[in-house]
């Protein structure tokens, strides 16, 4: 009976211990599922937020690739096409981040804002690279009208028998300095023109050598400006002639 006794006392020890929780208590695991929903809570606003940022930008920058004048309506078309599938995939991104339950899903879907669709990384630069590019096209358009007004000018006085051998030499440095801007603000706009998110951050260094281009456009431009003051300047001249010899007193 002593021996049955025992063993009977181990039995119901092991099946208490058995029987036993093994988790945290319930109070803690609430408490921890109400720390996930809050982290989920901030990540889907702070998404929201982001995702609603560069919708808002891309949204700004189509209305202003209409008012582009130098890009060819293909061009335009393009770009417009490639900034309205930027926004549907963000909203898309949104819906879904909003509906996630998961909070390793969603941590991965938050960092796929900045990590696959890279708006501000690539996408905006590359609008403004060409935004800048048209203007300065605009500005060489209007230098070179300015250069044939100018080249008007010296003809007539060399019509007239002035020595406009300097102005002549001013005007030519001004021709290449357009060409030269006109060739690289255009270079600029072709380059970056493809570059898509997908290709971040390996087509990086061609959006860095098309602003060092825009950067040459604005020095040529600045010196071709300087040559039409230098004409300007230069537009009270003597006649051609040999130096007058001084009378004998």
């Amino acid at each position: 009976m002593i021996v049955l006794g025992i063993v009977s006392f181990f039995i119901m020890g092991a099946s208490i211990a058995y029987a036993a929780p093994t988790g945290r208590p319930p109070a803690l695991e609430t408490r921890a599922a109400g720390r996930q929903d809050a982290t989920m809570s901030r990540l889907k606003t702070r998404a929201d937020n982001e995702i609603t940022r560069r919708v808002n930008a891309l949204t700004k920058l189509m209305s202003r690739i209409s008012e582009m004048k130098r890009l060819t309506s293909d061009q335009k078309t393009g770009l417009t096409s490639q900034a309205q599938a930027e926004i549907t995939s963000l909203n898309t991104l949104k819906a879904k981040i909003d509906a996630d339950t998961d909070i390793a899903t969603l941590r991965t879907d938050v960092q796929s804002i900045t990590k696959s669709y890279r708006i501000y990384a690539l996408y905006i630069p590359k609008m403004y690279i060409i935004m800048h590019a048209d203007r300065l096209l605009g500005l060489v358009d209007d230098m070179t009208v300015l250069q044939a007004k100018l080249q008007v000018r010296i003809d007539a006085l060399k019509a007239e028998g002035k020595d406009t051998s300097q102005m002549q030499a001013f005007i030519s440095n001004m021709t290449t300095k357009l060409a030269d801007a006109k060739t690289k603000a255009q270079s600029a706009i072709d380059m970056v023109m493809p570059l898509t998110p997908e290709g971040f951050p390996g087509n990086k260094a061609t959006l860095v050598s098309a602003r060092t281009l825009l950067q040459t456009v604005r020095k040529d431009l600045a010196d071709a400006h300087k040559a039409a003051q230098q004409i300007r300047q230069n537009a009270k001249i003597t006649p051609v002639g040999p130096t007058p010899t001084p009378a004998t007193p």
